[in-house]
């Protein structure tokens, strides 16, 4: 019989406290010390489980950032199983953008804290990246094999490009470079200038190009 794994219940409790202390007093209220007082545990109950502060961090990130997974994932889905159609990515791109905005106390405060892809940078924040640019990969890999974009291109690195591109605008909008209009705004141009060139037939490229004209006309 297959045995059933029990969340265990001490390590959401630190989720719970950690994103309890960030929302009431920020990231820099928040020490390994504060969050076992906090959550009512011993100091070696954190550190068995997480490890480190920033490993607290970066699975609140995780959770917070999971309808990233699920739009990805219906994308692909959506391309597999219908006609192609330019709302598959803007509708991508819409779920992400809200993602970031309804959740921006916790996200800022993950990404300002080693998340942000420069080195040094932990090996599971890391690995969340990777696995989502593979996601990436896998629908750029879909897309091509229905001819929907140029399928002689190097789609690592496309993948990579994309994602990093768009986690690039996160970065300063977390910094306060601009506000979430900003993100929006250059979130779009990141994914849309890319995709524009790799769609191999002119009336979808026409329909990418009219999604950011018309970003362009929003007040």
């Amino acid at each position: 019989m297959a045995l059933t794994r029990i969340p265990d219940k001490n390590r959401e409790r630190i989720l719970e406290s950690a994103r309890a202390i960030v929302l009431d007093k920020g990231i820099d209220a928040l020490s390994v010390r504060i969050l076992a007082k906090e959550a009512n545990l011993a100091l070696r109950t954190i550190y068995n489980l997480f490890g480190s502060k920033e490993a607290v961090v970066i699975e609140l990130f995780r959770q917070g950032t999971k309808d990233l997974d699920t739009a990805t994932l219906n994308l692909r889905q959506a391309m597999a199983e219908k006609p192609w159609d330019t709302a598959f990515y803007l509708t991508w791109i819409k779920t992400v953008e809200s993602m970031f905005i309804n959740n921006q106390d916790l996200i800022k405060s993950a990404v300002l804290t080693g998340f942000s892809q420069k080195y040094p940078i932990s090996e599971n924040a890391a690995l969340i990246h990777e696995n989502r640019i593979k996601e990436i990969e896998a629908a750029l890999n879909l897309a091509a094999q229905k001819n929907l974009i140029w399928n002689d291109l190097d789609l690592k690195v496309v993948s990579r490009l994309l994602y990093q591109n768009y986690f690039n605008v996160v970065v300063q909008w977390a910094r306060g470079d601009f506000d979430d209009r900003g993100l929006i705004v250059f979130g779009r141009y990141a994914v849309l200038t890319i995709l524009h060139t790799l769609i191999n037939e002119d009336n979808r490229r026409e329909n990418t190009l009219n999604l950011l004209r018309e970003l362009k006309e929003e007040k």
